[in-house]
């Protein structure tokens, strides 16, 4: 996913260096993706190599040398083949929890509900936070823009919250076993 998101930040807001594709990431993008920042220039490099992007110094004063990336013509086909590959991509979840529930006997439940009420929390101040992004980057946005933005936020709302959902009903699942 590295890949689509870069090549699609370089064709949205053309040549960028790698500190400013980190910045937007961070700021535009840290709410829909998992991406590690100092991956960046390890893909830069490879899709550089893979001839998607095209690197070319730049000099400003005294600054250090910067290398500025932009989209090759191979690199607008393969961002457009991959976005068309997500049509066809169909949602299928793994959730890492239900290993620890299917061999549970191995831990004390009290760690157990300790980390489901961590959970709990964690999930509650996401949703908040994607709730404050949402609302200011609605507020920037061209109006155009808003029914996709809204689209994506929605999506991480609907998630976040039915997993809130899930980690109560499994909190009060495990605190009704332990009273029987």
């Amino acid at each position: 996913m590295i890949p689509l998101y870069v090549l699609g930040l370089l064709q949205r807001y053309g040549p960028q260096h790698g500190y400013q594709l980190k910045k937007t990431i961070s700021e535009e993008l840290e709410d829909f993706t998992q991406i590690k920042l100092p991956t960046i220039y390890y893909h830069l490099e490879k899709m550089s190599a893979q001839g998607l992007i095209a690197g070319s110094s730049e000099k400003a004063g005294a600054r250090p040398e910067k290398t500025i990336y932009a989209i090759t013509q191979s690199g607008k086909v393969a961002f457009i083949d991959a976005l068309r590959e997500q049509l066809s991509t169909r949602y299928r979840p793994v959730f890492p929890s239900d290993a620890l529930f299917y061999f549970s006997e191995h831990l004390e439940a009290e760690e157990i509900l300790q980390s489901l009420q961590e959970q709990y929390a964690f999930l509650q101040q996401s949703l908040k936070t994607i709730e404050q992004h949402k609302r200011q980057t609605l507020a920037f946005i061209p109006e155009e823009a808003k029914p996709m933005v809204n689209i994506i936020f929605a999506h991480h709302e609907y998630h976040f919250r039915a997993e809130l959902e899930w980690v109560a009903y499994s909190l009060k699942q495990m605190k009704g076993e332990q009273e029987s």
